[in-house]
């Protein structure tokens, strides 16, 4: 085998290996408390919303990332259009919670957004919330 050979051999064999090692911000593995998890297929209602616990985020579909290091992870809208097609992207921000209180801290497509939720109800797979504060600051 020729040294272009093996060089070429081994950079495949690294590139392998690298693409199969896990990215944990986006491993459903990770656990601990509500709401840990992955949460998506929102389902709106007047004061808030339910999410149900998914293993992983699909590709542009709306939904919560929480980690257990208080990271939170927002997919929604890359831009101010929401004319379909859609495209979403992940903007990151932070969460704590107090009692059944979830505060968010995070960013949008436009700026920063702090945001509290009450838990109402939750089972290992259905979350449901109400909003207590929205608030968007737009950057200039």
């Amino acid at each position: 085998m020729t040294m272009k050979n093996s060089n070429t051999l081994f950079l495949l064999l690294v590139l392998f290996i690298v693409s199969c090692v896990e990215d944990p911000q986006l491993s459903a593995s990770e656990t601990g408390p509500l709401p840990v998890g992955s949460w998506s297929n929102v389902s709106y209602n007047e004061n808030g919303m339910t999410l149900e616990k998914v293993n992983k985020l699909a590709e542009n579909t709306y939904g919560y990332r929480f980690l257990s290091n208080g990271k939170f992870v927002h997919r929604a809208n890359s831009g101010w259009c929401g004319t379909p097609p859609i495209v979403t992207s992940d903007f990151e921000g932070s969460w704590t919670k107090n009692s059944d209180v979830i505060s968010i801290k995070g960013t949008f497509w436009g700026g920063e957004t702090v945001e509290e939720w009450k838990i109402i109800s939750s089972d290992n797979n259905v979350l449901t919330i109400n909003v207590l504060k929205s608030e968007l600051k737009m950057e200039e």
